[in-house]
């Protein structure tokens, strides 16, 4: 009976940092970066223009960032690889790796945007919340293999 229990545990657990990952990755859809522009106007632009490149009255902001992509690709990754490969330690250790290094590469969005901009950028919300999920998935995967009978 204590062995049943654990591995639905184990289970549960595997699929809440798989969740984890999944909504870091959906956040591609939110706000990630924030500017100012003379201290009076602020603005933002999403994940996904921000990664894919962003172009405003035909003015190219930004370039597309191999960086930024894989800081959302990274926990999609992970999360269907912690579904598809549950029962390998190795894959959920795989799986955790890369979600933390998608977490560190979102909170690092700023210093890996390429392109030209007026003010300053700052990381927005989305952007922090993707790095969270990530960090947060990346961590209870990591747990999640201690929980085997």
């Amino acid at each position: 009976m204590k062995k049943v229990s654990k591995n639905i545990l184990s289970w549960g657990v595997t699929v809440f940092a798989a969740l984890c990952g999944l909504a870091a990755f959906f956040v591609v859809f939110a706000d990630a970066v924030g500017y100012s522009l003379l201290d009076v106007e602020t603005g933002a632009f999403s994940g996904l223009q921000v990664a894919l490149g962003a172009t405003v009255n035909n003015v190219r902001f930004f370039e597309a960032s191999v960086g930024i992509i894989l800081a959302y690709l990274f926990p999609l990754i992970a999360a269907c690889a912690l579904i598809i490969g549950k029962g390998f330690k190795i894959v959920t250790y795989l799986a955790a790796a890369m979600m933390l290094t998608g977490g560190v590469l979102a909170f690092c969005i700023v210093s890996l945007l390429n392109g030209t901009y007026i003010g300053e950028p700052s990381p927005a919300a989305g952007a922090i919340a993707s790095g969270v999920l990530s960090v947060a998935g990346g961590v209870i995967a990591c747990g999640s293999t201690f929980l085997k009978g």
